[in-house]
């Protein structure tokens, strides 16, 4: 081969690989929230959410009245997509944690700490023990989350316990699809 045909073999395969990521770089994967299934022990709180879609993104309202002190809680995070159909796949997360630790340092659970960042942001977080009141998150928007780009569109189901000893005190579904949105400059991609 000649050095021209190879340095121009070398330009194209340079621009095509700059052209894909760019490319990749305009859209980005979000959860779209369609529907939330709580149950909670009334003995130790008592949950609502509100749910508000737009066509690209979802904003969640979350109350939390604690009724009484949580001492030591743990949380088991299940995540759970669906890429066949309706037929759920093994779970992509599935993780049980002290709950106070994560909330000291929320970098040990990754997709804990995508969405323990935005709840952050719209409301007052509790400090361990977890005492009694109302924890109340307004306009979580799921679009503020960066979710790894690897994630595939599809349907998922984010299953979340928070317990105390061998008790459940919070049992939520979230159900919902994760959508590939094209990026705006009034959006973090």
């Amino acid at each position: 081969m000649f050095p021209f045909q190879r340095t121009v073999i070398l330009l194209f395969s340079l621009a095509c690989l700059i052209i894909s990521t760019s490319s990749r770089n305009m859209y980005k994967v979000i959860p779209i929230v369609t529907s939330v299934e709580l149950q909670d022990n009334l003995k130790y709180l008592n949950s609502s959410a509100t749910i508000h879609n737009a066509s690209t993104e979802s904003k969640v309202d979350l109350a939390i009245t604690v009724t009484r002190p949580l001492p030591d809680p743990w949380m088991n995070f299940v995540v759970w997509i669906d890429l066949a159909a309706g037929a759920l796949q093994t779970p992509l997360q599935n993780t049980t944690f002290d709950f106070c630790e994560f909330l000291k340092n929320p970098g040990l659970h990754r997709i804990g700490q995508i969405l323990h960042r935005e709840v952050k942001r719209n409301g007052n977080i509790p400090n361990c023990p977890i005492g009694p009141g109302l924890y109340k998150f307004c306009g979580i928007s799921t679009a503020a989350m960066r979710l790894p780009p690897f994630i595939p569109v599809a349907s998922y189901i984010m299953h979340i316990f928070l317990g105390v000893g061998s008790e459940i005190v919070y049992d939520s579904r979230w159900h919902g699809s994760l959508k590939r949105v094209k990026c705006t400059s009034s959006m973090r991609c």
